[in-house]
């Protein structure tokens, strides 16, 4: 299901969320547009990648464990089509080591589930500062 985006400016970037469960979509999405971004969310990796190319966000934060399309696919397609566009990788506890392998892979960061709002928004800041990769 795709989200729409919000009514805020966006001011402080755009950020594209992709979560199978559409509540941490929900919750991203209303953090994040409280604070001043522009979000638009999807809870299947396909959507998001859609998304992506209709949207062209600033930052994308996608969810690795997802049924059909997982976020370590996402992101090898979001790599070939945008080489420079930061993603942030959310996990599960046990999930480390796939997030490790998403940072080889290009992922700017991850993020562990259950996340402190304040360090997510910190990462989503550094990436959003951070230059493209050459």
């Amino acid at each position: 299901m795709l989200m729409s985006p919000t009514p805020q400016t966006g001011r402080l970037g755009s950020i594209l969320a992709i979560d199978d469960e559409a509540e941490v979509v929900a919750l991203i999405t209303d953090y994040f547009s409280e604070a001043g971004y522009q979000v638009v969310g999807a809870d299947h990796g396909g959507d998001g990648i859609m998304l992506a190319e209709f949207e062209r966000p600033d930052v994308v934060v996608l969810d690795i464990m997802m049924p059909g399309i997982d976020g370590l696919e996402v992101l090898q397609q979001l790599r070939r089509r945008w080489p420079g566009l930061p993603v942030i990788m959310l996990t599960g506890v046990g999930d480390v080591d796939i997030a490790k392998e998403a940072l080889r892979r290009g992922a700017f960061d991850y993020v562990q589930k259950p996340f402190a709002w304040e360090h997510l928004e910190r990462v989503v800041a550094a990436a959003l500062t951070a230059e493209a990769p050459a």
